[in-house]
């Protein structure tokens, strides 16, 4: 209950609305008592008199039917201001959750995976948002309900409150034992979740390879296992709670034979509680049965929303959790915002992406001068991408230390770092929109002149050219309507377009052939800012043109670090691959 209950700061700022969904639920609640009070009356003493009570009856009868229009009146009003408070709330809710997302390290969200993170934004959320939606509408209603329908029955007949001496425990009891069974079941549903959608996930982004490799039988099955485990898991909760209804509509319909039961007894006793001048007090049994009824639906309701608190307050401790966690990659109290000039040296460096001493990067150690050109190759599974992740930070180094111009990286601003580097990823990422959204995502501030002359510098200029709406032609979710090569110069554009000191190609030209490649790297040779540019590539052609060429081995170690022609005599990797891939080798190697 702690869980949800910390969430209720999302709801607290609707005080008006709160205020009005409390005071209407009150005047709903209240008319409902109301109305079989002046029912008993009209019942036991209007109509026994005949037509001397016909105004009396006609006048208690339209109250009731005010009455009436008012409660339905106060059930609207209270419907809207729970339901506005509930959208509002859960907006707020949403939005803080994705910031809290944003902030998340790369190691955070490898903790967390990212089918739990979308659970946690959808139908988390949404768990959360009906437990507002209830909150003004049962929570505080069944209470009252419970209150009043039992002051009420005590004052209408102590003999037959009785009852409630049987029907309150019982129904107690079974609200209890539901909830032990319920509550951890919950927890494994949302779980189970998480990995449905994670498989839906993985489904969805690799579309290609799984028709290519004609697995969608495997798939299939995949999400049929994953499908199977959560309907499972999801049945076993929901078979605890099919137990709660028939067993409340069991202890409701016994209370009302109960009420039934005792009434005719005290009547054949001639009881003198339930006669008026002999005449049976009809309207008080039926009263008393109004008011039984009205606590036996407030304490279902009340035992209802405990299961419903209690599944709502599973997922707020989940979204909690993601509020909770310590993001491991944050600035500095004393962070600095500098201004780079390309600088980049790296002393000892190891990286691993666990905690158990695996590191893919081992004592690393090179330096690269302002201005220069670095090619990086290796084997796959070198370290190549994990090691140029470390400069903008979005890892940090296990052990060593880093410094860009002389500054230690975890000293600089991380802002500040980013928007210093230009860093095209491995895999071209983009997103829907147009081409100029997803170029000027790299500097929102750049006219159309800098937009056109950085898409002419990686190739996609004239493509976009031929396009009827120019740079509003509109970019699907992805770019599925692009091909590789088109995705990979619209981010090559958008890393050019931040005219950075620090430019980080991640094998950004591999779906680029050599004509274009060699284009695009004559264009950011002649960029007039002249960044530090570390380019990897798996292609001995395209590295050999770099100012140095940085090599790993398959253990994330420098195995040499120099120009083509040195390499070839000092690093026996790079010579294997010049020879796979050029024929050369032989002689040319030491």
């Amino acid at each position: 209950m702690k869980n949800i209950l910390r969430l209720l700061k999302y709801a607290l700022p609707y005080q008006k609305f709160i205020w009005i969904a409390l005071i209407s639920m009150v005047v709903q609640v209240v008319v409902g008592f109301f109305i079989p009070f002046i029912m008993a009356g009209i019942i036991d003493d209007a109509l026994p008199r005949g037509a001397d009570a016909l105004r009396e009856i006609l006048m208690l009868s339209a109250i009731m039917l005010g009455l009436a229009f008012i409660g339905i009146a106060g059930g609207f009003l209270n419907t809207y201001s729970s339901q506005f408070i509930a959208q509002h709330a859960t907006a707020e809710l949403r939005l803080d959750l994705f910031r809290k997302i944003q902030t998340l390290s790369f190691h955070n969200i490898d903790t967390f995976k990212a089918s739990r993170l979308i659970t946690n934004a959808t139908n988390d959320v949404v768990r959360v948002q009906m437990f507002f939606t209830m909150m003004l509408r049962i929570i505080i209603r069944a209470p009252m309900m419970i209150v009043i329908g039992m002051m009420l029955a005590l004052y209408t007949s102590m003999q037959l409150s009785v009852v409630f001496l049987i029907t309150i425990p019982v129904l107690a009891i079974s609200i209890v034992i539901i909830m032990i069974f319920a509550y951890p079941r919950f927890k494994k549903v949302q779980g189970a979740l998480d990995e449905l959608n994670n498989v839906v996930l993985e489904n969805a982004n690799a579309p290609q390879v799984i028709k290519s490799f004609v697995s969608q039988p495997h798939e299939i099955e995949r999400f049929e296992g994953v499908n199977e485990n959560y309907r499972k898991i999801n049945t076993s909760a929901e078979g605890v709670l099919a137990f709660a209804d028939p067993v409340i509509n069991l202890i409701f319909n016994g209370g009302v034979a109960l009420i039934l039961g005792f009434g005719v007894w005290y009547f054949s006793m001639n009881h003198p509680a339930f006669f008026t001048d002999g005449v049976p007090r009809v309207g008080l049994l039926m009263a008393f049965n109004a008011y039984s009824q009205q606590i036996l639906v407030g304490l279902m309701m009340f035992a209802m929303m405990l299961i419903f608190v209690s599944r709502a307050d599973v997922s707020a401790a989940r979204i909690n959790e993601i509020f909770d966690a310590d993001i491991d990659l944050v600035n500095a109290p004393d962070a600095k915002k500098v201004k780079l000039s390309g600088q980049i040296q790296f002393e000892d460096v190891s990286f691993g992406y666990g905690e158990n001493g695996n590191y893919v990067l081992n004592d690393v150690s090179f330096t690269v001068q302002k201005g220069e050109k670095i090619g990086i190759i290796g084997s796959t599974g070198s370290g190549k991408s994990s090691l140029v992740s470390l400069i903008p930070r979005l890892y940090n180094a296990s052990r060593g230390k880093i410094t860009l111009d002389g500054h230690q990286i975890e000293s600089i601003d991380i802002p500040t770092l980013r928007d210093q580097i230009g860093f095209v990823t491995q895999q071209a990422v983009l997103f829907s929109g147009s081409i100029a959204t997803n170029i000027l995502q790299g500097n929102e501030e750049s006219d159309l002149q800098t937009l056109e002359t950085c898409a002419q510098d990686a190739l996609i200029h004239d493509f976009v050219s031929e396009k009827e709406d120019y740079y509003n032609a509109i970019v699907k979710s992805k770019g599925t309507n692009l091909s590789g090569g088109q995705k990979q110069r619209i981010s090559i554009a958008r890393a050019l377009i931040m005219h950075a000191p620090i430019l980080i190609l991640d094998d950004a030209t591999s779906a680029v052939d050599l004509a274009s490649e060699r284009k695009i790297l004559n264009a950011i040779n002649k960029l007039e800012h002249k960044p530090t540019m570390l380019l990897i590539s798996q292609k001995i052609s395209t590295v050999r043109r770099m100012d140095k060429i940085l090599v790993l081995d398959n253990k994330g170690r420098i195995d040499g670090f120099g120009t083509h022609d040195a390499l070839l005599k000092q690093s026996k990797v790079y010579c294997e691959i010049a020879q796979s891939q050029l024929n050369i080798g032989g002689e040319h190697c030491a």
